[in-house]
């Protein structure tokens, strides 16, 4: 089987999963990420970089999103080269709301793509509003909802998604 990893910080919670399978001679495993540091023993790691930063004239609330069509840019021209180097894979695992996971049913429709769905953001109850001495603006909770839609994008377009256990945001070491 051929499994490609994504994630903008490698092996991010991706560490076991890809220990485990590249220890199967019958796997194939690629890491697509940004991080030059770090390997994993059977690991083909590859590196991709976002063609330029997000624009100062960007929108406030869109800044997250513009970001994140960058990298799912940088991640789907990668594909296209391990795609021309015969490379194609049966599953991609990735890690949702950075934009890596948005354009690889486009260039590997019939790969599955199993999407790790850590965290949705809420402007109130959640890590946003804890300070009651200082309120959210207007620009802040629009900001917030908008930095939900590369998540809700992936959620449209993957074909399995799994989340950490309640109260958890990492894997355990």
């Amino acid at each position: 089987m051929r499994i490609l990893f994504l994630h903008s910080s490698f092996p991010g919670q991706f560490r076991h999963l890809a220990t485990a399978l590249a220890q199967d001679r019958n796997h194939q495993v690629v890491f697509a990420t940004m991080r030059q540091e770090g390997s994993i023993p059977g690991v083909h790691k590859v590196l991709y970089q976002e063609a330029r930063s997000v624009s100062s004239k960007t929108h406030q609330y869109v800044r997250s999103l513009e970001s994140a069509v960058l990298q799912g840019q940088a991640v789907y021209r990668l594909a296209q080269a391990l795609k021309a180097q015969g490379f194609v894979p049966d599953v991609v695992y990735g890690h949702s709301g950075w934009g890596s996971t948005l354009f690889i049913k486009d260039i590997f429709p019939n790969a599955q793509l199993h999407c790790y769905f850590e965290w949705f953001y809420h402007a109130h109850g959640s890590d946003a509003d804890f300070d009651p001495s200082q309120p959210l603006s207007i620009d802040a909770e629009a900001r917030i909802r908008i930095k939900n839609a590369p998540i809700l994008l992936d959620l449209a377009s993957c074909d399995r998604a799994f989340v950490p256990p309640i109260g958890k945001t990492a894997v355990p070491q």
